[in-house]
């Protein structure tokens, strides 16, 4: 025979369930809650002038955020020259051609002749011939600066055929080189002594050691490029006004058709924002510890 319980104790059981309610409720919203969708805070860090973020936290809680990719750069600028608004031979302002060594003539500006073709972006581009006596001919960039900058980087085309050997592919007679200034246009050196890198293009050849060349011992431009090609150079960071040169240097041997520069863009980068600094992040939304209900009494059953 089956007895019910005693209905002394209803009230009691009412009492609990009263009381418990709440927190089942609440548990059972939060279970639901994570389990069906993770809640993200969004958080951001502040460092005015270097670089704003936003960085994503699951809601564990995870103490470490994960930083979204941060722009390597805020403003990018440059300055281009393609000789183009001048009238052959005159060079633009502030460029400076001097003969170091040797007869004329001086680096000019040029829309014919040998090599062909004789411009990238017609009608103009420099030219310097390539005579068979010892030269060394320089043509020296206006001032350029990249203060409280970085990531400056040089692009240009040219278009060479000067003397090297035909029995050694590695090595040039007459060549040409790409220096930089970094006291106004005081005292050069070569772009890689300098700090610079070459992305493209870099040096082909190296120059003999032999036969008088200024550059004698140096890697160079030489041979013949068959065409123009591109250089693109990582220019090495300084705070103070510089000059970049383009210098070709000659033997005591026989000569060649000469060098032709053209398309010179400069590109730099203010505002770095790489690395970003980690920013302090503080979770949203922390979830509460599970609460498990006490188990209500049983029907008795006898």
């Amino acid at each position: 025979m089956i007895k019910r319980a005693d209905h002394r104790s209803t009230p009691w059981l009412l009492q609990a369930v009263i009381r418990l309610f709440p927190c089942i409720a609440a548990a059972v919203v939060l279970v639901v809650a994570v389990r069906s969708s993770p809640v993200t805070g969004q958080i951001e860090s502040r460092f005015p002038g270097v670089c704003a973020q936003r960085v994503s936290l699951a809601a564990t809680g995870d103490p470490t955020p994960t930083p979204l990719p941060c722009p390597s750069c805020w403003f990018t600028h440059s300055a281009r020259q393609d000789f183009d608004a001048v009238t052959p031979p005159a060079l633009p302002p502030d460029w400076l051609a001097t003969n170091a060594q040797g007869p004329p003539p001086l680096w000019v500006t040029s829309n014919s002749g040998m090599p062909v073709p004789p411009a990238d972006t017609a009608p103009n581009a420099l030219f310097v011939d390539d005579p068979s006596v010892i030269s060394d001919k320089r043509i020296d960039g206006q001032l350029i600066g990249f203060f409280e900058s970085c990531c400056a980087r040089l692009t240009f085309r040219h278009n060479f055929n000067l003397e090297a050997s035909d029995m050694d592919p590695n090595v040039g007679f007459d060549g040409g080189v790409l220096e930089l200034s970094t006291d106004g246009g005081n005292t050069f050196q070569d772009i890689i002594a300098a700090g610079g890198s070459f992305v493209l293009g870099g040096y082909n050849r190296t120059i003999a050691a032999d036969r008088g060349s200024p550059i004698a011992g140096r890697q160079a431009w030489s041979g013949n490029s068959g065409g123009y090609t591109t250089v693109v150079v990582n220019v090495p960071s300084f705070q103070t006004l510089g000059r970049l040169r383009w210098r070709m240097a000659s033997d005591n041997g026989g000569g060649n058709e000469g060098w032709r520069v053209d398309s010179i863009n400069i590109t730099w980068c203010n505002g770095m924002g790489t690395p970003c600094p980690t920013p302090t992040s503080v979770p949203r939304f922390t979830p509460s510890p599970r609460v498990r209900p006490t188990p209500l009494p049983r029907p008795i059953l006898h």
